[in-house]
């Protein structure tokens, strides 16, 4: 995939606190998550290792896909 075909990023709130990141997902695999308030927004966040992603967020941004609120690139669907 070349950055012409990444898709644009998409608000997700989490259903946990409410926080609301940017997401675009370029792969099944690959998520991109831009935090539009400090990170610290996240209850969770303290408490996780730098680098990991809070498991409500990480359920949220899983919904938003499977709703089809949040696009995966199509050639990534059928692997």
């Amino acid at each position: 995939m070349t950055p012409e075909d990444a898709l644009p990023m998409a608000p997700v709130a989490c259903g946990t606190c409410g926080t609301v990141v940017q997401v675009s997902k370029n792969s099944a695999a690959q998520t991109s998550i831009q935090w539009e308030v400090d990170s610290s927004a996240c209850p969770k966040r303290s408490e996780l290792p730098v680098g990991e992603t809070c498991p409500h967020l990480s359920d949220s941004i899983r919904d938003a896909v499977f709703s089809g609120a949040l696009a995966v690139p199509a050639s990534e669907l059928s692997e």
